[in-house]
């Protein structure tokens, strides 16, 4: 087998996922066994977002357990996000990512009897900061992603509605002791989670 070595946010981000995910679960309290565990790595819905767009960006991660469905973003050591006495504060458009996800969440992939131009009277989706964000044209690509998603997260959990966290998953080296960052805004919970660097400084990771 080939070996795969990768560098920066998004390797790290697939390296916990594929090869620590067990160190993931424990930092978590989650008892659910990696191997019934169903992760989306950089699940895309659109690239634009704020207010008159339906698009909301790229999760970095969604693990789905059996005690939580997870709706993750990653920084590592090395991101340009503010941190403020150690916490670490997410752009106005990561959270708003996280909280019109849970808009579809609830009012399709757990309200399937719903059409998608059933869906599209039910918006637009009103976010708790005062942003309002239409829904997804039907037929879009979009749409199309977003229900490919959520039918698996649907399947998943069999029909029934799961609890939902966001996480903020903090990759640092291993070497610094300690993460600088100790908490995230926005009612996330941070998950450090530490990486070995490598002898020249750049922090390649095995991902295959």
């Amino acid at each position: 087998m080939v070996r795969i070595l990768g560098y920066g946010e998004d390797a790290l981000t697939f390296w916990a996922l594929s090869r620590r995910l067990d160190h993931l679960l424990t930092n978590l309290g989650d008892s659910t066994p990696p191997s019934d565990c169903l992760a989306f790595f950089r699940p895309s819905f659109g690239r634009r977002g704020g207010a008159g767009s339906a698009q909301f960006g790229e999760f970095d991660w969604i693990l789905l357990t059996r005690a939580y469905l997870y709706l993750g973003e990653s920084k590592w050591d090395k991101s340009s996000e503010k941190l403020v006495d150690r916490e670490l504060l997410l752009r106005d458009e990561q959270l708003e990512r996280h909280e019109a996800f849970r808009f579809y969440l609830k009012h399709r992939a757990f309200a399937f009897e719903l059409d998608w131009s059933e869906l599209r009277e039910q918006g637009p989706v009103r976010l708790s900061n005062g942003v309002v964000k239409p829904i997804a044209p039907e037929k879009s690509t979009l749409a199309e992603n977003l229900c490919a998603v959520l039918e698996e997260i649907r399947t998943y959990y069999e029909g029934q509605e799961p609890l939902v966290k966001d996480i903020l998953l903090y990759l640092y080296a291993a070497g610094a002791g300690k993460p600088a960052a100790s908490a995230v805004n926005g009612g996330f919970t941070l998950v450090p989670l530490a990486y070995s660097s490598r002898d020249a400084g750049m922090p390649l990771v095995r991902l295959m």
